[in-house]
């Protein structure tokens, strides 16, 4: 008997009119043997036609969300909240002018972080197995074989997206859910390897976690080798990418960020050379650092979105991989970050504050507004929404009252809500070649990768380095890079939190003078999640953390 599951498993996702352009059986009809065949011989057009739907499918799960009934908990329902909710849990975000309280007020305190009952670090575990899941599917029906062999560009980009995708699943759920990697200790657990999309498979035991890295370079490899095969306008490309679409960009990225994790440092400083040379440009000043444009507006506070890069991609010319706000799906980054809505005020720890060079323009996103009133856009007018009292140390590196290509008014002229969210920057790829640099002791060359950063982030006439930058006097290579990592990457993805996981360093909050909590101390250990209960009671062959 000729088996249908791969058929079948395309069935609504090719239309009748495609079946009779490949000149195929009506579709209860159709065999694995044709399906497979069509595959390995067939043009872009015929692949298109069979995969187009299921591959197509990959990038949405990038930013995918719905892992949690929203509000139960809203932080752990979407791609966007889950990075950055994770920064009110560090040192270096303070949120808010008064104590925070509810759930996110838990978050800033550290409070019920590692609930395996809890929803929402059964979210993080369903965002990775969701980017698995997809990818298998893929792979329920491609082949190395076929991949190889076929004459088409769109079956090899195919492929390609499929084992970036699988590859970058695995990594998010070894950031969340495997202790930091410890190349001294080989019994470190990983998570479990599905490789399969079948509900009938065996369940499975967590792998190590040599073994589960191993297999997210060779997917890495053998994606970007795809990719490199594949269509020009299907990832074989180095492109600005604002639509989240899969390309060699994002690729490399992501084989970046997983060789730190593995502590393969030179294959960071490979990946980040390939971001470095084909994103060749950081932004400006002007680009960087938002701008109260007031003058002669008759309001204390005009922020437009289109003037910066965290706000407008247009703006950006170090974006690598993001969304404009017609394709992003969520607006978390700027509903928590964004203080010109009127909601939160997200603001930086003096501490960190206070180690920004006088020179360095990035301490300009964050100003001392303390005690100054400000009314958010409504649908009246424009500053008769919710009305806050301003705090001192406040971020505006997100700040924007006026949406991209808005103008002042209310918010159906203003809409604060139309807002690009970047997602990789080239600049985190100078920071990540500068750490892999000074974690092989090449104390020099690391300097000289974060020279290059600093001179674009100095003030007009001013010139930065690791010699003379204010605050890094007696500090190591990997002291620099880990300071000038807080300061770049401030508020972005909960960066904070997942490389002080990685740098063994803990929350602490002592001696601070913003924080609501300064005597707050959390260890790198509680940074590493429990396994969700609704895994660990199903599938007895798991190991809890």
């Amino acid at each position: 008997m000729k088996k249908y599951l791969i058929a079948l498993s395309l069935v609504g996702l090719v239309s009748t009119s495609c079946y009779e352009k490949l000149n195929i059986a009506p579709p209860n009809s159709i065999t694995n043997e044709q399906v497979m065949e069509l595959l390995r011989t067939g043009n872009d057009e015929t692949v298109t036609s069979i995969m187009g739907a299921l591959a197509e499918a990959l990038p949405a799960q990038i930013k995918g969300g719905g892992y949690v009934t929203f509000n139960q908990p809203y932080y752990a329902y979407n791609y966007q909240s889950q990075g950055t909710i994770r920064e009110v849990s560090g040192n270096d975000v303070v949120l808010g002018r008064t104590t925070p309280g509810g759930d996110i007020g838990n978050l800033y305190s550290c409070t019920n972080l590692t609930n395996p009952a809890g929803d929402d670090l059964l979210g993080y575990w369903k965002r990775g197995y969701a980017l698995v899941h997809a990818a298998n599917k893929v792979f329920n029906i491609l082949t190395e074989e076929m991949v190889d062999n076929s004459p088409s560009k769109a079956l090899k980009s195919y492929a390609g997206w499929g084992y970036i995708t699988r590859a970058y699943g695995y990594l998010w759920l070894m950031e969340n859910f495997a202790y930091p990697y410890d190349p001294s200790n080989a019994s470190q657990l990983g998570v479990p390897i599905y490789t399969v999309y079948s509900d009938a498979q065996p369940l499975k035991a967590r792998a190590p976690q040599t073994e589960v890295y191993d297999s997210i370079f060779k997917w890495l490899d053998k994606g970007i080798a795809y990719m490199k095969e594949g269509a020009v306008d299907q990832g074989n490309n180095f492109t600005q990418n604002g639509e989240g679409k899969i390309n060699l960009g994002f690729a490399y990225f992501i084989q970046a960020r997983a060789a730190l994790c593995a502590h393969k440092w030179d294959v960071a400083v490979s990946a980040c050379d390939e971001l470095i040379k084909n994103y060749p440009n950081l932004m400006t000043e002007d680009q960087y650092v938002a701008q109260n444009k007031n003058d002669d507006t008759g309001y204390p506070f005009v922020y437009y979105a289109s003037n910066s890069g965290f706000t407008c991609l247009n703006a950006n010319p170090e974006n690598i991989f993001g969304y404009t706000n017609s394709n992003k799906a969520y607006g978390s980054q700027n509903s928590l970050f964004n203080v010109m809505l009127g909601s939160y005020q997200m603001r930086i720890d003096n501490r960190l504050y206070d180690l920004i060079d006088a020179n360095d323009y990035r301490r300009a996103n964050f100003q001392d507004f303390d005690g100054m009133e400000y009314g958010a856009p409504s649908s009246t007018g424009f500053t008769e929404g919710n009305q806050l009292t301003l705090s001192s140390y406040l971020n505006v590196k997100f700040a924007a009252n006026v949406g991209v290509g808005m103008a002042i008014g209310n918010t159906t002229v203003s809409d604060p809500s139309i807002i690009d969210y970047s997602m990789f920057r080239v600049a985190e790829a100078y920071l990540m070649k500068a750490e892999a640099l000074a974690q092989q002791g090449q104390d020099g060359p690391a300097k000289e990768v974060l020279n290059l950063l600093l001179a674009k982030r100095a003030k007009a006439g001013a010139l930065l380095t690791c010699d003379n930058y204010s605050s890094m006097a007696g500090m190591t290579a990997l002291e620099m890079v880990q300071l000038q990592t807080r300061i770049e990457m401030w508020g972005e993805r909960g960066l904070e939190w997942y490389n002080n996981r990685r740098w063994n360093i803990p929350v602490n909050r002592s001696g601070s003078l913003d924080h609501h909590n300064p005597g707050l101390t959390y260890p790198v250990s509680g940074m590493t999640l429990p396994l969700p209960d609704q895994e660990t009671q199903t599938n007895p062959l798991i190991v809890q953390n």
